[in-house]
């Protein structure tokens, strides 16, 4: 039964990129946005972010050490790490890759890509190369969850940065890189045993719903535009 809920719980999850790529495709047509999202994924959260954060926990010496002596530095460490570099990184993207699209749908689009190669890497490897000893339909149902609300996430934050390119602006990307922060705190403190997992998963959600009803009034604000500008 086990292995039966680790394939369920992989097969729910790629999903949900899946559809969202096939909805995209059909309705909407160019998929650069999406393949931007993937490489932003990819060049930041999955290369650069891990690197520097390895390097300043175990290469450097009395930093290395004030960090670890505190769990509370740890954490906020790591989630400062987590906003600053994905937030920066779709920044970054937006101005070199996608140069030529606007619209409110283009972060939309990019978050696809880049919350489609998260699950590959942060859900369906782990659960395929390192099966828990342990895994039934309560954790199937908990990484489910946390998948859909990390894609909403992901969806908000893309529109915030959006934002923030599109009115060139930059001192304003502090905000979501903040609020990336706050959102991934909850499953910090659940990491190092600070929240148990029911205050955790309940925390990640609020704070996420919040997230996206305040990116949906950026996104209401925004001109529908072309995808591609000629």
């Amino acid at each position: 039964m086990r292995q039966l809920w680790i394939a369920l719980t992989c097969v729910a999850v790629l999903l949900i990129p899946a559809v969202c790529g096939l909805v995209w495709r059909k309705n909407i047509g160019p998929m650069r946005p999406v393949w931007m999202g993937m490489l932003g994924f990819c060049c930041f959260a999955g290369m650069i972010e891990p690197l520097f954060v390895a390097l300043c926990l175990t290469s450097l010496g009395a930093v290395s050490a004030w960090l670890n002596a505190s769990i509370f530095r740890l954490i906020l460490f790591s989630c400062l790490c987590a906003g600053g570099f994905e937030e920066c990184g779709r920044y970054w993207i937006y101005g070199a890759g996608l140069p030529h699209c606007e619209g409110r749908l283009v972060p939309v689009g990019y978050a696809i890509g880049h919350f489609g190669v998260e699950i590959l890497f942060l859900t369906v490897y782990p659960l395929l190369s390192r099966a828990p000893e342990v895994f039934g339909a309560a954790e199937a149902g908990i990484a489910v969850y946390e998948r859909l609300v990390a894609c909403a996430g992901h969806t908000a934050l893309s529109v915030l940065v959006w934002e923030v390119f599109c009115t060139k602006k930059k001192g304003k990307l502090l905000f979501p890189i903040l609020v990336h922060a706050a959102c991934d705190a909850p499953l910090g403190m659940l990491k190092y045993g600070v929240l148990g997992r029911g205050a955790a998963e309940t925390l990640f959600g609020v704070f996420v719903a919040v997230l996206c009803a305040v990116a949906l009034q950026y996104w209401r604000r925004m001109p529908p535009g072309a995808i591609i500008r000629e």
